[in-house]
């Protein structure tokens, strides 16, 4: 459907159809998977249940469209996705070749390195000499190069996945440090036997894609992101929602749930969209901790992914 001013009105096409195709990467556990009942979970697929809900009303009302790293800026392109949840960091190159947009960020990561527990290895430093695994025809593999290169470490590049790593082709493994928490989890015969390192050698700011021909939709993903990241700032839960929305005198967060301003009517939702984000998912902290946080498989530290309160870098714009 095209919107008399020649864009693509995606949520219009949503509604109509009845559900959101989601596109989400396959077998990642953790970020987004199908588990042993059958249903989907991760983090990213929190994201595609937050949009039903903020745009349908129902976060079952989705469609996961199983992508890959070929396909997720491509099923936008051919209109067999409205937005694909994915681990892809945002550049300016992806989106001018793709012809899509980044609308938020819903995870702040960086490239990093895992090794064995057992080696020793502890610092960026102390790979000097030695044997790295990384994948090849990758801006992982040129950030290493270039990084190595203004350090002027000796070490030994092997073009290998982190499969290779953990049958002990190499003593480290480069990645983004979620990838290589996500490999510890799903893929080492005992996750405890591997650390992450806590530097990083690029920034990769993660979010959801969308094609850019249409403002509204884009602005519906955003808000989405942002609902949830204010809702952890304001105190906000799954589980205190309701008496939150009966007692407040917070002017933000009466405008996020739809007491007072028209920011609903702005975005082509009705006033409630942001309550049954909030209730579908919980608001950031819950969905990170849910499927990231330390006690899960994946045992990640937040850092940069705590609010800017906390430490961290993450906020929503003002819902003013």
């Amino acid at each position: 459907m095209i919107s008399q001013l020649g864009l693509a009105a995606t949520k219009d096409k949503v509604v109509k159809n009845g559900d959101l195709n989601c596109g989400v990467f396959p077998d990642d556990p953790g970020r987004s998977a199908i588990n042993d009942k059958g249903r989907w979970e991760g983090f990213y697929v929190d994201f595609c249940r937050a949009t039903a809900a903020a745009v349908l009303g129902n976060p079952e009302f989705v469609n996961f469209i199983e992508v890959g790293a070929k396909t997720r800026f491509t099923t936008l392109m051919k209109r067999q996705t409205d937005v694909v949840m994915y681990s892809s960091t945002w550049t300016l190159g992806r989106e001018n070749q793709y012809q899509i947009e980044f609308p938020a960020i819903y995870l702040l990561d960086g490239q990093g390195f895992m090794v064995r527990r057992s080696s020793g290895i502890r610092r960026l430093s102390d790979l000097q000499g030695k044997r790295i695994c990384v994948t090849a025809n990758t801006t992982t593999y040129n950030n290493l190069v270039d990084t190595f290169n203004a350090l002027s470490y000796d070490s030994h590049i092997i073009f290998a996945n982190g499969d290779s790593f953990f049958r002990g082709s190499c003593d480290a493994y480069t990645a983004d440090r979620m990838n290589l928490a996500t490999n510890r989890a799903n893929r080492a015969d005992n996750p405890k036997d591997y650390i992450v390192l806590p530097e990083m050698i690029s920034r990769e700011p993660i979010g959801p894609k969308v094609r850019n021909d249409d403002p509204e939709w884009s602005r519906i993903i955003r808000s989405v992101v942002h609902a949830v990241i204010l809702a952890e700032e304001k105190g906000i839960t799954s589980g205190n929602l309701d008496q939150v929305l009966k007692t407040t005198t917070d002017v933000e967060v009466m405008n996020l749930l739809g007491k007072t301003s028209n920011i609903g009517t702005e975005l082509g939702l009705d006033q409630e969209w942001a309550y049954r984000v909030i209730k579908a998912v919980g608001n950031y902290g819950e969905i990170y901790n849910r499927h990231f946080g330390l006690g899960t498989p994946i045992n990640m530290e937040r850092g940069l992914n705590r609010l800017w309160n906390q430490g961290g870098a993450l906020f929503a714009p003002p819902f003013k």
